[in-house]
């Protein structure tokens, strides 16, 4: 009776198994594509050109980052810098945005020596100064004087916020970021992160975006 358990247990195994072997999984949502490239506008739509690539795909707007094309293309009808992620549809030649990470008329663009290196650049004006977010530390630059290099520590906040935070050198450096449309007040790029800078004794506002090591 004993062996006749055991037998009739493997079949039951091996019966389950072939159930899960033979029963289709469910497809898998496909994962947001980060992707930097040229906005123009054709046609009443806009149209998307990845760095490097021939290709063009129309883009998906919502109403939200419509306002934000229509403010930029204005400043630059000839197109602009995106640094945005979403999912492509080759088939279709669609490009459906997720996320803005940068919207730029000037600045950083596909040739950015930095971005593969880069967790987070934060930057701001009057004055100018900027913090490069590196793995092997922060380097912090300010106008006529030489780039100091820190190490930190990172805190994560609620609501996706985080804190940097630096005590070496005899300096004393903390930066928030906090997720929330930011447009610099010069250039009029528009960012998807807002910082907030206390050096020493000053504190400064200005706009971040994640580099390539951040998403």
């Amino acid at each position: 009776m004993r062996h006749f358990r055991i037998i009739s247990l493997i079949f039951l195994m091996l019966a389950l198994s072939a159930c899960q072997f033979l029963t289709p999984s469910a497809p898998s949502a496909k994962p947001a594509q980060r992707m930097q490239g040229t906005i123009t506008h054709s046609q009443g739509q806009w149209v998307f050109q990845p760095c490097a690539s021939q290709d063009f795909y129309i883009i998906n707007s919502s109403s939200a980052l419509d306002r934000e094309l229509i403010a930029l293309i204005t400043a630059a009808p000839n197109g602009f810098f995106a640094d945005l992620s979403g999912h492509l549809d080759r088939a279709q030649q669609r490009f459906t945005p997720t996320q803005r990470y940068r919207l730029q008329t000037e600045g950083h663009d596909c040739s950015d020596p930095d971005f593969a290196r880069l967790q987070l650049r934060a930057s701001g004006n009057e004055p100018f100064w900027s913090i490069l977010q590196t793995p092997r530390g922060l380097i912090f630059n300010q106008i006529g004087e030489a780039a100091i290099v820190l190490p930190y520590l990172e805190e994560q906040l609620p609501d996706g916020r985080f804190h940097l935070s630096s005590q070496a050198n005899n300096q004393n450096l903390n930066l928030w970021i906090t997720p929330q449309q930011c447009i610099d007040s010069i250039s009029g790029t528009v960012y998807h992160l807002y910082a907030k800078l206390q050096w020493n004794q000053q504190s400064f506002n200005g706009c971040a975006a994640f580099g390539a090591l951040r998403d």
